[in-house]
């Protein structure tokens, strides 16, 4: 399959990158800082920006689907992103599209610790997040939306797992960044997982 991850120079986009091209898929990579990532087999770094709809659009051509594990304290980093891929689509055709989000997002489903840490440190990330999430539910795309608990970088076990819709999202869940990236790649040619929100823990 022919991928392009945005925020590839993260902690867990690194990791999916190296696993997507361990598994013998074709990575590009769109970049503002192409000399942080080592090349490797099957990889194609790009320089631009992943808030740009050109960029973004430029670096949609021939790909079957896009993967973001950009992450931002602030700001419209992943609306925009998010908007530039949904852009990128109408003009390119990929419809397959993966984001990693946070269960911080999820107010409703957070027990009392976990929400007041929501609102109070991470307040601009979510409002950030959950835009981006509300454009996507209203594009076309073949989504998923992978709310993660917290991440820790821990190495790869294969027990990630989707949490049930009813579930208490408390401050000790946790899942491996190694895991998060598993699990997206295998939800890529998953089709329960389209136009889903999912919740995943280790």
């Amino acid at each position: 399959m022919e991928l392009l991850v945005l925020g590839a120079t993260g902690a867990t986009g690194r990791l999916v990158v190296e696993q997507a091209s361990a598994a013998g898929h074709t990575v590009r990579a769109l970049v503002r800082s192409p000399r942080k990532l080592d090349a490797q087999p099957g990889l194609d770094v790009v320089f631009g920006r992943a808030t740009d709809a050109g960029d973004v659009t430029q670096a949609m051509a021939g790909i079957d689907a896009v993967i973001s594990t950009l992450g931002a304290t602030g700001g419209t980093v992943i609306t925009d992103a998010t908007r530039a891929v949904i852009s990128g689509a109408a003009t390119t055709g990929v419809t397959r599209f993966l984001e990693l989000s946070s269960s911080a997002v999820l107010r409703e489903r957070l027990s009392g610790p976990a929400e007041f840490t929501s609102s109070t440190a991470m307040g601009a990330m979510v409002k950030d997040k959950a835009a981006a999430e509300d454009a996507l539910r209203a594009s076309d795309l073949d989504c998923t939306l992978v709310h993660s608990v917290r991440l820790t970088n821990g190495p790869a076990t294969g027990a990630a797992k989707p949490l049930p819709e009813s579930a208490t999202l408390r401050m000790g869940n946790t899942v491996s960044r190694a895991d998060v990236a598993t699990w997206m790649l295998t939800a890529l040619s998953d089709t329960t997982t389209t136009r889903r929100s999912v919740v995943i823990a280790g």
